[in-house]
């Protein structure tokens, strides 16, 4: 269960491996991977947490090849099956897998360059748990990124995200009111849980009109 709501909606493996490939989300996703392409070091290490099928990763690795990425997962299901599993931190230019809980990742501390959670971390169990482990497996020098819908983003900055997408803004408002019922953060919400963390050195940004993004 979550600890930011009572209940879970999340979609099942093949629904989720299907949403991401269409419409909004596709179009979301090359955002994000457009994020970490620039901002990932290079040859660095790059690791997601909670990556679901791990398009984000996949998107990623065309166009970084110098980087070393895995995927992490609680459900073996959602992982790509095509992603090789392995225990190194080497290989092919292309994303592995790694099946493990935000609050216990399996990596050795300080093996990170970038640790990166996009649209999990309200669905985790432990939170506070899951940013230490995040930040614990990341290099000095190293951030940590947390994305997640802005449940206090305004009409005007969804409207700016459907001008620049070419899409109804009717349609993306719609959408942002269902999905922010029960998938977005208050900025209240990451305080308190970076301030249990015991994590002092973050700030919440705006991303993409309608995301917020934890740096730390």
């Amino acid at each position: 269960m979550s600890a930011f709501f009572p209940f879970e909606l999340e979609p099942p493996p093949w629904l989720y491996r299907l949403l991401v490939r269409l419409g909004l989300m596709r179009r979301l996703y090359r955002r994000l991977a457009a994020d970490l392409v620039a901002g990932a070091p290079r040859d660095g290490l790059l690791v997601d947490v909670g990556a679901g099928t791990g398009q984000l990763l996949a998107m990623v690795a065309s166009r970084r090849p110098d980087l070393r990425l895995l995927a992490i997962d609680h459900a073996p299901a959602m992982l790509q099956p095509g992603f090789p599993s392995t225990h190194r931190l080497s290989g092919p230019p292309r994303p592995w897998r790694l099946v493990g809980d935000a609050a216990a990742l399996p990596l050795a501390d300080a093996c990170g360059d970038l640790a990166v959670a996009t649209f999990s971390f309200h669905t985790w169990a432990h939170p506070v748990r899951g940013l230490q482990e995040m930040r614990r497996l990341v290099k000095p020098g190293g951030q940590i990124w947390i994305y997640e819908m802005n449940r206090e983003a305004r009409l005007e900055q969804l409207r700016s995200l459907a001008q620049e997408e070419a899409l109804p803004f009717l349609l993306v408002a719609a959408g942002f009111k269902l999905l922010s019922w029960n998938h977005a953060l208050r900025a209240a919400d990451f305080a308190a849980s970076f301030a249990q963390a015991g994590l002092s050195n973050w700030e919440l940004q705006l991303a993409h009109h309608f995301l917020w993004r934890a740096v730390c």
